[in-house]
């Protein structure tokens, strides 16, 4: 289990947001309970704040069955009309009342779900239920049928210092040391991201802070989590290209990810060998792309590794088995020393040869390896470190590098 599904807040005061967006959840469920008519209201803001989980402690705290709708569930019109309008007007076992949920409300797409608006707005004139619609952006054309007859609760990024406090807390809880640097420094770039804030801390525990460097800056729509759950629990095109296309994440970060955890969460062997020849087909196109400086071909990367992969699955998927952080960014975090300081050497020795860094790696930082053993040999380190220093601006440690390169790339 993750540490956002172990700790998530059950209540209203164990979230992360202030105090008149609280009394307004609390009010929102107290009249429910109390068997008022309510206004269905729309949970809007960024990505990872806590606007599901709030629906969820809004449930979880006044004794309400949650029946949860997400984007794939939007699919058609049918679905909803079998699936909805009944329950909107009967009761649930022991005549409960049930709090229905719209997750992502702003995902629907005018292809795929032709037809919801209307059947949505019938169960919200109809439904003895409270409704909560959930959404990214509350401005997004997809749900302008839901501003006249909602009332909007605005959720914004917490602080940096209110996540650190809470990682902090998370820490406590696991009985685990992490150095206060890397929890302020996961704050810090978190950019108000609770979920991925969270998600990040336990990529970092027991980890060091140079791998910091990969985990970069939480500035998107749609974390890394929550693109990976769609592209792998949807099997739907749709869903998972939206995923995608509205993640500020980077392709290849993506890909390496989906990489790691193909085998993580499709248990069909077919399954498995399906996704990870579309995966390769998208390295291909991500490739070419930068060869050939077109980057129209990342249109075809992007679409095959999300809608590609998702639809490789043949249903048999595992819900619990966490994702792993891709060994090869792990690799090359470990490695960035080295590779920053053969980068510095290619870039010095590359004007002096009239070559690309790259043919200077593969050609003829070997030769040059054994070149500088042998005058050692025979004129003595110090001559050859002076004479390096003079002719191609290299210091000690780069020679160093120099001398190692064999054994470093075997």
């Amino acid at each position: 289990m993750s540490l956002c599904e172990k700790y998530a807040p059950y209540t209203i005061n164990g979230l992360l947001c202030g105090n008149q967006v609280k009394n307004r959840l609390l009010e929102f469920g107290s009249d429910a309970l109390g068997g008022k008519h309510v206004r269905p209201i729309i949970i809007y803001g960024p990505s990872g704040i806590g606007k599901t989980t709030a629906a969820h402690a809004i449930a979880n705290i006044n004794g309400l069955d949650l029946v949860e709708l997400s984007a794939s569930d939007y699919r058609d019109s049918e679905t909803l009309r079998r699936s909805l309008l009944p329950l909107s007007t009967s009761r649930g076992l022991f005549s409960k009342k049930s709090l229905i949920l719209f997750d992502e409300i702003d995902e629907i797409s005018s292809k795929f779900d032709s037809g919801c608006e209307p059947v949505i707005s019938k169960l919200i004139r109809e439904s003895r239920h409270p409704i909560v619609f959930i959404a990214n952006d509350y401005w997004s054309r997809k749900v302008s049928f839901l501003r006249n007859v909602t009332d909007k609760v605005e959720f914004k990024r917490p602080s940096s210092d209110d996540i650190a406090a809470l990682l902090h807390n998370l820490v406590s809880k696991e009985k685990k040391e992490i150095s206060g640097e890397i929890v302020a420094e996961i704050a810090k770039r978190s950019n108000g991201d609770i979920r991925g804030a969270i998600n990040d801390l336990e990529i970092m525990l027991g980890a060091s802070l140079d791998l910091m460097e990969c985990l970069g800056t939480r500035d998107r729509k749609s974390e890394i989590f929550k693109v990976l759950d769609r592209i792998f629990l949807s099997s739907n095109f749709d869903v998972a290209r939206n995923a995608m296309m509205s993640s500020d994440v980077e392709l290849d970060m993506v890909m390496n990810w989906v990489a790691q955890n193909i085998p993580n969460k499709y248990s069909s062997k077919s399954s498995i060998f399906q996704a990870y020849d579309v995966l390769s087909r998208a390295s291909m196109f991500n490739e070419k792309a930068s060869r050939k400086s077109y980057y129209g071909y990342l249109r075809y990367a992007s679409v095959l590794t999300s809608s590609g992969v998702a639809l490789a699955s043949n249903g048999n998927v595992s819900m619990l088995n966490q994702y792993d952080f891709p060994s090869r960014i792990r690799r090359m975090s470990a490695t960035k020393k080295d590779r920053d300081a053969m980068a510095s050497i290619a870039q010095k020795l590359s004007i002096q040869f009239h070559a690309s860094k790259k043919t200077v790696l593969n050609q003829h930082i070997q030769l040059m390896s054994l070149m500088i053993k042998n005058a050692i040999m025979l004129y003595g380190k110090d001559k050859v470190l002076e004479f390096m220093e003079k002719r191609y601006s290299l210091n000690e440690d780069e020679v160093a590098y120099v001398v190692a390169y064999r054994t470093n790339s075997a």
